[in-house]
Formats: structure tokens, C-alpha cells, sequence
């Protein structure tokens, strides 16, 4: 028999947090479960996908050990409505009891010797950054990355290490995000893997903006990331990934700065005719001091106006109007640089005081 007591909340986030990587059907039910092992007084609690693994450990009172599998749904559902306070949790063969007040539920729970093996090794080369230094490394990148599976490289996000320079990229062939950071230890030689955007997501959900420390460990075929109390292990997508560098602008380039949030509600004003039925191009017409935006679709037309610093010749571009709410929404600024050339060339955003970040998007051909 297994018997442990924790606060409700605790339990419930850490629950809620590795049913992250839990399965809401498969083939194997014990992957629909989640694999609580106890020992020493701390919980590990464990979901596994077969690609992405997520552990949280959390300290309990009990003096038992032993492990068991349980639905992760079911016990999700039943922490969110259990009242605040100590949650009573035991085990006896293979019946989990719950009681929280007076409430008692007891449930089925599945054999821990049927769930696959998680491999979590934490060993050779790693880096850490601050959990808020991810987010922002995984938030300015994921959005990026392709939806195809014609190239499944390009659905994750390259990690490129040289020296003391990190880079994460996400590409999918019409826009690009650089997202650059400085290591506390350089790297002995360059080292680049490719973490699934699936992952990435998940690595937003569940890091924070503290100043607390997030370790990465690289390896050829799995990466696995580590907080104080979680960590995340997850496969690498092995193919060759696109040379992002030669898709940079080699020329001199218009330079033009915007007010990112005036940017972004003349955009959502602008795409309001645009619809997955109806993808028609954003027009950008830049003339002396002003931009002007315009959709046509066949339901009708929008144009709206922004004032800005503009002394170059008039310029037109079509862009996808999602592809510049994505990138301008994921700035994280209040002013960017907005670099232009053509009506065939990229746009290329970057912050005001340096390059910690590059957003580049492809123009559409417009046609009239």
C-alpha cells in the first residue's frame, strides 16, 4: 500500500503540467495515464508521448515508495474540483482513493511496470539560460516554423551554437525569425539540433519569466531541458536544415521605424475581410510621410492610414496579412526598425538598439 498527503494546488500544477506530454487517445492506454513514482518524500509524476516526455517532482508527506499509473484526464478533472487544502492520496493494489475534505473518489489505476521507459540522462555537454531567456527564445522563433510535413525539418526550430552566440531560427519558406542570445561559456565547437515546434510550444506553456535558471542538454538524437522541479525531454528532428544566412538581404535597404502596437490595430482593422475563404493580399503603399493599407476581397474593401517618417519614392508591397500580425506581435517591443527595398524584396524587422532579433517576411506578387 502507498499513502501520501499534498496541498491541492501543488498537486493539481504539477498534474496539469506533465499531462502536457499525455496522450488523449492511443493504441497503448497506459500512455492516456500518467506514472506517479514516490520516494523519499518526493512525487515524481511523468507523461510520455514517445516523443515528448515531461517530469514534475514535487515534495509529499509519506514515507512509502512505490509507483502507479492513473489516468491523467480523470485526476485532472478531479484536482480542478476538489476544494483548497490537503489532498490524501493511497493506493491499494490496483485502486487509487482520493479524499480531500469530504469528498473520496476512487479510481482504477494501471500496472507502472506496462509504461515505456523515459530516458531523462543529464550528462556531457549542457547550457543554461534564464527561464524568461527561453520563453522569449522560444515565443520570437516557433511561430515561424513550417505547418508542412514536406520537409519535417522545417516544423522545428534550429539551435545553432558557435562560440559564445546561440542562434534559434524558424523558417517555413516565406518567413524567417532569428532570435539571438549570448552563452555565460562559449562552446569548444559549433553544435546545431533541431527541436520539434510541438515541443516549443509546450516549452512556452511551461516556463515562466523568472530569473530562475533552465538547463539544456544537447544530444545527437534528444534534447532534454531542466527547471528546479520539471524537466522535458524531447527527440531532435534529424535532417538538413535550410542556410538561413544566405536568405538575408545583401543590399542597402530602406530604413523606417514603427510603433508596434499603432502597427498592429491598423492590421486587425485591415484583415477583417480576410478569411481562410477569402486570402487576398495585404497592400502597403508607402508615400511621403504616410502608409497606406488596403484589402480588396470579394465581399468588398478596407483601407486605412498610418502616419510616418517616409522621405523615400512611393513603394508598394503585398504581404500575408498573417505573417505581419505574427511577426509584430511577437516583437516584444514598443518601436522596431522596419527595413524595405522593393515590391519584390523581403521585409525585415529588427529592434531599435540592437539585433537580438530578425524577423523576415516574403512579399506577395500583386497583381494589378
Amino acid at each position: 500500500m502507498i499513502k501520501f498527503t499534498c496541498g491541492r494546488s501543488v498537486l493539481a500544477q504539477a498534474v496539469s503540467t506533465a499531462s502536457r506530454a499525455v496522450l488523449n487517445r492511443s493504441s497503448m492506454p497506459v500512455l492516456e495515464g500518467l506514472l506517479l513514482h514516490l520516494s523519499r518524500g518526493v512525487l515524481q509524476i511523468t507523461g510520455y508521448d514517445m516523443e515528448i516526455g515531461v517530469r514534475c517532482s514535487i515534495a509529499v508527506e509519506s514515507s512509502d515508495e512505490g509507483e502507479f499509473v492513473i489516468a491523467a484526464g480523470t485526476l485532472n478533472d478531479i484536482l480542478r474540483k476538489l476544494p483548497e487544502g490537503e489532498v490524501v492520496v493511497e493506493v491499494d493494489q490496483s485502486e487509487v482513493t482520493i479524499t480531500s475534505g469530504y469528498s473520496v473518489f476512487n479510481i482504477l489505476s494501471l500496472d507502472a511496470s506496462s509504461y515505456p521507459p523515459v530516458e531523462m540522462k543529464r550528462e556531457g555537454f549542457h547550457f543554461s539560460l534564464q527561464q524568461k531567456t527561453v520563453r522569449s527564445l522560444v515565443q520570437q522563433t516557433v511561430f515561424a516554423v513550417s505547418q508542412s510535413d514536406s520537409k519535417p525539418v522545417h516544423t522545428g526550430c534550429l539551435f545553432h551554437l558557435e562560440g559564445e552566440d546561440l542562434e534559434v531560427v524558424g523558417l517555413d519558406g516565406y518567413r524567417l525569425a532569428i532570435r539571438r542570445e549570448k552563452l555565460a561559456v562559449p562552446v569548444e565547437e559549433t553544435l546545431e539540433f533541431v527541436v520539434p515546434g510541438k515541443t516549443m510550444l509546450e516549452l512556452a506553456r511551461i516556463l515562466n519569466d523568472s530569473e530562475e535558471e533552465v538547463t539544456i542538454w544537447p544530444t545527437r538524437r534528444s534534447v532534454v531541458v531542466e527547471t528546479e522541479n520539471i524537466i522535458l525531454v524531447t527527440r531532435t528532428i534529424e535532417g538538413e536544415f535550410l542556410n538561413y544566412k544566405n536568405a538575408l538581404p545583401k543590399e542597402e535597404m530602406l530604413e523606417l521605424r514603427f510603433q508596434v502596437k499603432e502597427f498592429l490595430e491598423c492590421l486587425d482593422r485591415t484583415s477583417l475581410l480576410i478569411s481562410e475563404k477569402q486570402r487576398s493580399p495585404l497592400r502597403l503603399l508607402f508615400q511621403r510621410d504616410e502608409l497606406t493599407l488596403t484589402c480588396i476581397t470579394p465581399i468588398g474593401s478596407v483601407t486605412d492610414k498610418l502616419i510616418l517618417e517616409y522621405p523615400y519614392e512611393t513603394l508598394e508591397i503585398g504581404f500575408n496579412n498573417r505573417f505581419l500580425i505574427d511577426a509584430f506581435k511577437n516583437t516584444e517591443a514598443e518601436e522596431v526598425r522596419v527595413f524595405v527595398k522593393s515590391s519584390l524584396s523581403p521585409m525585415v524587422i529588427q529592434p531599435v538598439e540592437d539585433d537580438h532579433f530578425l524577423f523576415l517576411i516574403l512579399p506577395v506578387r500583386l497583381r494589378g
